[in-house]
């Protein structure tokens, strides 16, 4: 059931990327679904499932399936949808992608952050100092850092992917503290690119973060290893 499920979402999934299902229109019903792709609605309800997860459509009660507007908002869950249902191996293709996203958004930071952004920064820099060695509310004010980065880009998209990726952000940054020297180490870190963005310095920003992320991935990849 699952692959042939697979198939009829990837069908659909065309079909709405090339425009021939436009957003707000709605779907075929499952009555007309079943009979298209000659399977179940068991199939077809768990299609559409997969399709709202990955925020191409919208159920209203009562109604059906619409397809979805482009949003922001669905974009946040369906990239919170899919760090949900990744295992762990997918954790350094995360990271990767953070660094693309986040080296780009310390730059912009640089440019475009006020000066009540760089507070936040600075507010959840001064909590990873007070709470070393709490794994958790260290990785807490640590990803918070990095929001008010990506929030500072004034580049709503970036600002959105990252938040939807709160979540696994904290569990991995849990997971990577080592001792009190990298403790020292991530703080030092953060604190040459927080240094960078107030000074303006956009290169140095995209430089500082692109070097924090870098060691924060090989010390995770030797804790994995150990």
């Amino acid at each position: 059931m699952a692959h042939r499920s697979s198939e009829i979402v990837k069908t659909l999934e065309i079909e709405i990327m090339d425009g021939r299902l436009l957003p707000g229109e709605r779907l075929s019903s499952e009555e007309k679904l079943c009979s298209r792709f000659s399977v179940s609605r068991t199939v077809i309800r768990e299609a559409i499932q997969q399709l709202r997860g990955r925020g191409l459509i919208r159920t209203l009660k009562g109604s059906g399936s619409y397809i979805a507007d482009p949003s922001l908002e669905n974009l946040a869950d369906a990239i919170g949808a899919y760090t949900v249902l990744s295992n762990p191996d997918t954790y350094l293709e995360l990271i990767d992608f953070r660094i693309l996203l986040e080296t780009e958004c310390a730059r912009l930071a640089a440019l475009y952050a006020g000066e009540k952004m760089i507070k936040t920064m600075a507010m959840a820099q001064k909590k990873m100092e007070e709470s070393r060695g709490d794994q958790f509310r260290f990785s807490s004010a640590d990803i918070a850092f990095h929001l008010a980065i990506a929030a500072g880009s004034k580049h709503n998209l970036y600002a959105t992917v990252l938040s939807a990726l709160e979540k696994p952000a904290i569990e991995y940054a849990t997971k990577n503290r080592g001792n009190a020297t990298w403790y020292d180490s991530v703080i030092q870190t953060h604190q040459e690119i927080l240094t960078a963005i107030k000074n303006g310095a956009s290169n140095e920003a995209a430089t500082a973060m692109k070097r924090h992320l870098i060691l924060s991935r090989r010390h995770y990849v030797d804790q994995e290893k150990e």
